[in-house]
């Protein structure tokens, strides 16, 4: 990469309250909120097939500790596809729309998940909702990159950082109480349900980041 070299900006402010004016930018301006809300949700739901995977290997693919490792085997080839993908794009032009493809498709790859009885259905399934997972993640995180300034890059990109990975072990949380309320499956649906209307909803959000994008001087 080559880059010019810029001088750097000492600020005088105390951290904690360039951490509150982060914050408070970060939710105040539109993309960065939806792409913020978004990873949060796709991780949320990504902890829910975590925490029921051993449920699923044992109680709805009739199988043991080797099926639970397929199932973690498929869902990786899936991110690691999704992240070659990625790397292929040469442009930041179009990301809002894999945001919302990646929060979608991988909806609706954890609803036939959690309908399937086979075994291989549920390995490509399983493969198809990794590659969406990882394309809404990684395509977030470039959007955060790309749109906050060089002061507050570290506060935001530490800000998604904390809500997406927190969002995890929620849903592990979530996923464990529901589960025995409702049913592994009946969660996982109802999880990948939201993936889907939180994806339509997003797209309501593209004109927005069209603007945000083409006002950057790099594209």
């Amino acid at each position: 990469m080559q880059l010019e070299p810029k001088q750097a900006v000492i600020s005088r402010a105390k951290p904690l309250e360039q951490l509150k004016a982060s914050f408070i930018w970060a939710f105040g301006f539109l993309p960065i909120r939806s792409v913020l809300v978004g990873s949060a949700l796709v991780c949320w739901v990504w902890g829910f097939y975590l925490a029921l995977g051993p449920i699923f290997a044992k109680q709805v693919l009739h199988g043991g500790p080797n099926t639970f490792g397929f199932l973690m085997t498929a869902s990786g080839l899936g991110t690691l596809a999704g992240g070659i993908y990625l790397s292929r794009r040469n442009s930041v032009l179009g990301l809002e729309r894999v945001l919302a493809f990646g929060t979608a498709l991988m909806g609706v790859s954890l609803m036939v998940f959690a309908l399937s009885h086979v075994l291989w259905l549920s390995l490509l399934s399983l493969v198809v909702a990794g590659f969406g997972f990882i394309m809404q993640i990684i395509s977030g995180r470039t959007v955060v990159q790309l749109l906050v300034s060089d002061e507050n890059r570290g506060q935001i990109t530490s800000l998604y950082v904390r809500i997406s990975t927190g969002a995890v072990p929620i849903g592990n949380l979530v996923a464990g109480a529901l589960g025995s309320n409702i049913g592994a499956v009946n969660t996982v649906i109802f999880g990948a349900s939201i993936c889907i209307v939180g994806s339509v909803l997003f797209t309501r959000q593209f004109s927005a980041f069209h603007e945000s994008f083409s006002s950057k001087t790099m594209l």
